[in-house]
């Protein structure tokens, strides 16, 4: 869909908004997504550096691997679509991102009401203490300094389970929203792939911004083109 033909959305209307991206959102930055044409991995490079199994085994062989994401997301500007949101949340400060991405890149937009689903690569925790996560440059392998416990990045792994209170807020965002709009992602990565029928149930219209329309019915709209190019035309602010 060509933006000259978008039929804008009148922010007026709404109230609670809830914006789920993917990584199809950061690919304009620069920044690939892990699967899929131009992915960083393969099947196999998963299994063997991005899985719970592997940082169990091989918890160096899992930190190198995202080394250079960490990096490279460091010195990665944020693309339209990131400072879209960021200028709709201003507009309306009931709008809540829930993004599956791990680059940091809304709230380097200027977004402050994220919700990370699969954790943030700039942050650092412990594999075994308590010690709280925390901002990390390094991207130099090594261990605890409290418990001497390796080392992992703040993010969700393949194989593991989602922060509860991460989606006990991403669920309460959604009961409560009247318009959902999901951008940059495939609908099939659980639970996520979940959240426009929860949306819908909830009463609140359905939008799909994607490079290709998907088969669903629960979005009531698919807008197909690139999400950097739709976003800033995409919302009408007069008379909020």
């Amino acid at each position: 869909m060509s933006n000259e033909k978008l039929e804008k959305i009148k922010i007026k209307d709404y109230h609670n908004i809830v914006i789920l991206t993917g990584a199809g959102v950061s690919v304009a930055s620069g920044i690939a997504p892990f699967r899929g044409p131009g992915g960083l991995w393969t099947d196999r490079d998963i299994e063997r550096c991005a899985t719970a199994h592997a940082l169990r085994s091989h918890p160096e062989v899992v930190w190198e691997a995202f080394a250079e994401l960490r990096r490279k997301a460091a010195v990665t500007e944020p693309n339209a679509t990131h400072y879209a949101l960021a200028e709709l949340e201003k507009h309306r400060r009931n709008t809540v991102v829930l993004t599956q991405n791990i680059d940091g890149l809304h709230q380097a937009a200027g977004s402050h009401n994220v919700v990370e689903l699969h954790g943030n690569i700039h942050r650092t925790r412990c594999t075994k203490c308590s010690v709280k996560p925390y901002k990390d440059k390094t991207i130099e392998y090594r261990t605890c300094e409290r418990c001497g416990a390796p080392l992992r990045y703040d993010i969700i792994l393949f194989e593991e389970s989602l922060d509860p209170e991460v989606m006990e807020a991403a669920y309460k965002a959604l009961a409560e929203c009247d318009l959902f709009i999901a951008a940059g992602t495939s609908g099939i990565v659980w639970p996520s792939a979940g959240f426009a029928e929860i949306a819908k149930r909830a009463g609140a219209r359905t939008v799909l911004v994607n490079l290709e329309s998907l088969p669903t019915r629960w979005f009531e709209e698919q807008l197909v083109g690139k999400a950097e190019e739709i976003f800033p035309e995409l919302f009408d602010y007069q008379g909020v």
